[in-house]
């Protein structure tokens, strides 16, 4: 059974992937997943059939050092590189422990969503807790 090539702005959502990298849960950020139209990729693995860019193996290989360290949570930015273009995203991931031996990784929580640069207008703090737009 062959799963659609999802493209970038399909890949965000949140994904449970097992050690194998193989789906176990997803929720879509998508619009398609609000016209009901997402494809069923539970059962399938998240980078050999999922994943559609070209750096692929890079990210794979983030979350692999992520399940073999101790930390229960991390966030980092990723550049997902495809052929013309590359869509930076922001990827926080969590650990599920097993009930038994809380020191055994059952599966990993992977959040992808886009990452979003701040734009900040310059802001003069007065001291007197009001501040003011400088460009006004």
């Amino acid at each position: 059974m062959s799963v659609p090539v999802m493209i970038a702005q399909e890949l965000l959502g949140l994904f449970e992937l097992d050690d194998t990298g193989k789906v176990l849960y997803y929720r879509m950020d998508s619009d398609r997943t609000q016209s009901g139209t997402s494809p069923d990729i539970a059962g399938h693995n998240f980078y050999d059939e999922i994943a559609p860019f070209d750096n692929v193996e890079e990210f794979r290989r983030c979350v692999t050092e992520f399940t073999r360290g101790a930390k229960a949570a991390d966030t980092f930015e990723f550049d997902c590189r495809y052929e013309d273009s590359a869509h930076p995203v922001r990827v926080l991931l969590a650990r599920i422990c097993e009930r038994m031996d809380r020191n055994k990784t059952k599966s990993v929580l992977v959040h992808i969503r886009p990452r979003v640069t701040p734009t900040r207008t310059p802001r003069n703090f007065r001291g007197d807790g009001d501040e003011r737009n400088v460009n006004q």
